[in-house]
């Protein structure tokens, strides 16, 4: 049997662990057309949450038209109106009736076929100056508003974050909205891993797409949908590993499904000749740390001596009672404003969140600190 455990791409079918709860959930949204905010810590699995609720639309054979774009790396509007026009083959695959469309629904554009080379599909995109955004993002809007006139769409915005980033964001950000909110067949599905960001997109009354969208907060997959997922997994491979090994595994990696994932794939590798030891967790748990030395290293360089000190406040204290006189001292920080100014940083860097406490986000950049500084 193929390794089934993947740590790089995203996971459909039965290497994507449970959210039954989640999928449904989405799906309702869906089926009701109303907007959705999907916000997580990152490598919680939304991406895979997305594609395997679409997946479910398809195999169910609903009368839902789906369009995922990766907005990760856009730059500009320009930019985000040629990640949606990539995807619009997903409602229509004809490519000569799409290209015919498209001129007739916007007669001063050009445009060129490529290859996709993530679907190895036709793509369409119109070749675009900068003062024809505006009405290029008219014209696009107004087709999908005219093709979800036949049938529902769910269109994905994944790290719908990156507008927030773009030099015109504030105007962008009320041209989509103006547009949006007159698709009453459309439901868009705004996700993202920096809270911070997308906090302040939908819930700042100045914003434009103020309580625009549902909030779903991913919370982690609970321990009991792991074991059994990671247990019958293991056992289609007739590989040999007790269930408490399992349950340390998840434990150790704190439900991370990116971490679990990579962690398994290693030891599927490490069962194929060896049977479970003592040793074998944490031989496994260090060549992933190594792996990601310089990487971490790099990071960690990049950090001012105060940043750093903070990142250790964290550590020696789980995350609590950073500011009390006793800790600051022990970490050798002068004052609380410091501790104030550099947890600040740090979140808009992605590096620690909060919840309940201050928690470092990447678990094998904790594990890293305490090995390596």
């Amino acid at each position: 049997m193929k390794n089934p455990f993947s740590y790089s791409n995203i996971v459909t079918g039965d290497n994507f662990c449970n959210r039954q709860k989640e999928q449904e959930d989405l799906l309702d949204f869906i089926r009701s057309s109303q907007n959705v905010l999907l916000y997580s810590h990152r490598r919680t699995g939304k991406s895979s949450l997305i594609q395997q609720v679409f997946l479910n639309i398809e195999q169910q054979s609903l009368e839902i038209a789906i369009l995922y774009v990766d907005l990760y790396g856009t730059t500009s509007e320009k930019d985000f109106i040629l990640r949606v026009f990539q995807q619009l083959n997903r409602l229509e695959s004809n490519t000569d009736k799409l290209l015919k469309l498209l001129k007739s629904s916007m007669d001063r554009f050009s445009f060129q076929i490529s290859i996709d080379p993530a679907t190895n599909l036709p793509a369409i995109s119109p070749t675009v100056k900068s003062s024809d955004e505006t009405v290029l993002l008219k014209n696009l809007m107004e087709l999908l508003e005219k093709f979800s006139r036949k049938r529902q769409i769910v269109i994905a915005l994944d790290e719908f974050q990156e507008v927030a980033k773009y030099a015109n964001a504030a105007s962008f950000e009320k041209q989509l909205r103006s547009y949006i909110q007159h698709q009453p067949n459309i439901c868009y599905i705004f996700s993202g891993s920096q809270q911070h960001l997308l906090t302040a997109m939908f819930q700042s009354q100045d914003r434009a797409f103020y309580q625009q969208a549902a909030s779903y907060p991913l919370p982690a997959i609970k321990s009991k949908h792991f074991i059994p997922w990671l247990t019958d997994l293991f056992k289609k491979g007739a590989l040999d590993i007790d269930q408490s090994h399992i349950e340390t595994i998840v434990q150790r990696l704190d439900s991370q499904p990116m971490y679990i994932q990579l962690f398994c794939f290693y030891l599927w590798q490490e069962l194929q000749n060896k049977a479970w030891t003592d040793q074998t967790l944490e031989k496994i748990e260090r060549h992933m740390i190594d792996q990601k030395h310089l990487e971490y290293q790099i990071l960690w360089d990049s950090l001012s001596i105060n940043q750093k000190k903070t990142l250790k406040l964290i550590l020696l204290n789980a995350g609590k009672n950073l500011f009390s006189a006793g800790n600051l001292t022990d970490a050798n920080i002068k004052t609380a404003s410091i501790v104030t100014r550099c947890l600040k940083s740090l979140s808009e860097k992605e590096i620690i969140v909060k919840n309940g406490k201050y928690i470092i986000q990447d678990l094998f950049f904790r594990k890293w600190i305490h090995l390596s500084v």
